[in-house]
C-alpha cells in the first residue's frame, strides 16, 4: 500500500492545535501509475506523497472537516493526478 504518509492539519475546534491525519493509498493505484508510466514513478517516488497531500487538501476543502479517525484512504485517481504522473521527473539522480 501507498503510505502511510502522515500529515499536520491545523485542528481549531479542538484542544490541540494540529492533528495527525495519516493518508494512504490503494495498491492498484500504484500499480496503476507504475503501468501508466512504464515503471518511471514506483512507489519510492515522491510523486506519491504529494498525491496524498493533494487528496487530504482536496477532502478537507470540500469537506471542511477532517476524516473520520484521522485516516484518509485514496481510492482513485483523477485526471489530475495522472496529468501530474506524466509530468513528474523521476527522483533518482544520475
Amino acid at each position: 500500500m501507498g503510505g502511510p504518509y502522515p500529515f499536520l492539519v491545523d485542528n481549531p475546534d479542538a484542544l490541540s492545535q494540529f492533528r495527525e491525519i495519516i493518508v494512504e493509498l490503494i495498491p492498484a493505484l500504484v500499480t496503476q501509475i507504475e503501468t501508466y508510466t512504464r515503471g518511471r514513478i514506483t512507489l519510492s517516488s515522491s510523486y506519491w506523497i504529494y498525491c496524498a497531500e493533494r487528496h487530504l487538501a482536496t477532502y478537507l476543502w470540500e469537506d471542511n472537516s477532517n476524516p473520520p479517525n484521522g485516516r484518509l484512504t485514496v481510492v482513485y485517481l483523477t485526471p489530475q493526478d495522472l496529468d501530474l504522473a506524466r509530468r513528474w521527473e523521476t527522483d533518482e539522480t544520475v
